[in-house]
C-alpha cells in the first residue's frame, strides 16, 4: 500500500500551516488579553504595526502592508479552519490511494 508523494506532501504542508498559524494566533490573543499591540518583529528586530498579505515573489508579486491587527485573529482562525478541512479531504484521498494500490502478496 502506498500514498502518493504529492498527497503526503500536501498533508504535511497543511499541518505546517496550522502549526505556524496557531503559534501566531497564540501571541496575538495574549497581546489582546493585555490590551497591548502585538510585539511582532521581523528578522532584523523591527516591530510591525500589522500583517502583510500577498504573493511574495515573481512577476505577479503583490503585497498589502500594515493590514490591521484587529482583523488578524479572524483571518488566522479562518485559515486554520480551511487547512483542517483540507487535511480531512487529503486523508480521504490517501485512503482512496491505499485502496487502489494493494500490497502484493507472495504465495507458495
Amino acid at each position: 500500500m502506498t500514498i502518493s508523494h504529492q498527497t503526503a506532501l500536501d498533508i504535511a504542508c497543511a499541518y505546517r500551516e496550522i502549526e505556524t498559524a496557531e503559534e501566531l494566533l497564540k501571541g496575538l490573543k495574549e497581546a489582546k488579553s493585555r490590551f497591548e499591540t502585538p510585539d511582532i518583529r521581523d528578522v532584523f528586530g523591527r516591530p510591525h504595526g500589522g500583517l502583510q498579505l500577498g504573493v511574495p515573489s515573481g512577476n505577479n508579486s503583490q503585497r498589502l502592508f500594515n493590514v490591521p491587527w484587529s482583523i488578524a485573529i479572524p483571518v488566522i482562525e479562518l485559515h486554520i479552519a480551511t487547512q483542517r478541512a483540507a487535511i480531512e479531504t487529503l486523508c480521504q484521498q490517501a485512503r482512496l490511494e491505499l485502496d487502489h494500490f494493494p500490497v502484493a502478496t507472495t504465495e507458495g
